[in-house]
């Protein structure tokens, strides 16, 4: 029996995509690091199975994971912590996936990367060169340039999404931003003006991305802001404030024109989705 998603992540992103898929009465398979990892929530849920791996391992694919797989959804990556741990997690691990995906004949594989890729520069568009500023867009980068090599034999679709949050997304630049302000901790930024996207906003287009041909680029984000009025708006909502800030000279914002055109992206208004994603 074919199932028809994999999703490799049931948090953040992951967890709103399986939601929606469920609802929509598909199929899912789905990746916890252990048991424990488990919600209640998701105990009972029909046409919904998982099994675990922790990709910062070696880990046998073909275990796990279901015989017969129609469409893949990668999410899953880890953004900070030791270097090895983040490059097996995230180009190791996808190399990994893109060759049991061929194998097992998959039919379209949609990719989760980052819009940190392209570095620095104000409305970056899909055909910006890569410029990658920390080990983590790195790692982003050398996964992207894997799918050279697989694009013949599997339907691979990119989405560089630009600086998510939401409220079950615990790791990120805009989640450890939140985390400092309510912890009342330093915050030292190199960023100045940046794209943040609320993970909500993500979920159709990366549905619909299963019907779209070949092997395209999309970004998603959010409209640029300025560092300091995010963090203005994040200490209204915590009622918290940062030691001390620190903001630098980098801009890092998107163009999602080409996903609002073909994927119907839409976003909700950054006090919103703030209030939705930080408030009590």
């Amino acid at each position: 029996m074919e199932t028809a998603n994999l999703v490799t992540s049931p948090f953040g992103i992951g967890e709103k995509l399986i939601l929606e898929l469920l609802n929509r009465g598909e199929s899912v398979y789905t990746i916890f690091p252990s048991p424990k990892d488990v919600p209640m929530s998701f105990l009972g849920k029909i046409n919904l199975k998982y099994g675990f791996i922790k990709f910062d391992r070696d880990v046998n694919l073909e275990k796990v994971l279901p015989k017969k797989v129609r469409n893949v959804f990668h999410l899953h990556e880890v953004y900070s912590g030791a270097f090895t741990k983040i490059f097996k997690s995230n180009p190791g691990a996808t190399l990994l996936l893109l060759d049991w995906s061929r194998r097992n004949s998959v039919s379209k594989f949609i990719y989760l990367s980052s819009g940190e890729v392209y570095g620095h520069g104000k409305n970056q568009d899909e055909k910006s060169a890569y410029n990658p500023r920390s080990f983590y867009a790195t790692t982003k980068f050398e996964t992207e340039i894997l799918f050279r090599y697989y694009y013949k034999s599997l339907g691979i679709n990119t989405v560089r999404i630009f600086f998510p949050f939401g409220k079950s997304l615990s790791q990120g630049y805009i989640s450890n931003l939140h985390q400092s302000i309510k912890s009342g901790d330093n915050i030292e930024t190199e960023y100045s003006v940046i794209s943040p996207t609320f993970i909500n906003d993500t979920i159709e287009p990366l549905i619909k991305l299963r019907d779209i041909k070949g092997n395209q680029i999309f970004n998603i984000c959010g409209s640029p802001v300025k560092i300091e009025v995010l963090i203005d708006e994040v200490k209204k909502i915590c009622g918290k404030s940062p030691k001390k800030v620190s903001v630098g000279k980098t801009e890092l914002t998107g163009d999602s024109s080409k996903a609002k055109e073909i994927l119907g992206y839409r976003e909700t208004f950054l006090n919103e989705a703030l209030k939705s994603s930080f408030g009590i």
